[in-house]
């Protein structure tokens, strides 16, 4: 088992997580919006290091006392490791220090190791989105995940 450690984001780790978002998604985030993003205040943006190396990074928009989950993404040789559930705890811990009540995120409805993380992680599936996604068109299954 690697030593895992969440922590917040900062702008040394934007070239990182830039390349972890091209590695990861069809529509990355540039390292521009990550880095305009993590100036504003309704952003939460973790990463999770091992050894001093991004492994994986999450993040969250919130707006009043509701969150969205961003993105979730942990670099291939890092996953299995408890990265992702180690983001997704620390992002419903920052959830809950800022007063939010539920958190929503969207995935592929392909992505069965994410939607297994999410549901080990609290989240209950609550919708469908019909071809939300790009490259490839794809559906998204909704979930939410109450903040207690």
């Amino acid at each position: 088992m690697k030593n895992l450690l969440i922590r917040r984001m900062t702008d040394a780790d934007i070239e990182a997580v830039a390349l972890l978002e091209r590695e990861c998604f069809s529509t990355p985030w540039s390292e521009k919006s990550l880095r305009e993003s993590l100036a504003r205040e309704e952003y939460t943006f973790l990463v999770a290091m091992c050894d001093g190396v991004v492994a994986g990074y999450a993040g969250m928009v919130r707006t009043l006392d509701e969150a969205d989950i961003t993105d979730v993404a942990v670099f291939g040789e890092y996953r299995r490791l408890g990265a992702g559930k180690m983001l997704m705890e620390g992002m419903k811990a920052q959830a809950k220090s800022q007063g939010v009540a539920v958190i929503y995120l969207e995935v592929r409805k392909s992505n069965t190791p994410a939607i297994e993380l999410y549901r080990r992680c609290g989240f209950e599936e609550n919708g469908l989105r019909r071809n939300f996604y790009e490259k490839p068109t794809e559906d998204a299954l909704l979930f939410a995940a109450q903040i207690v």
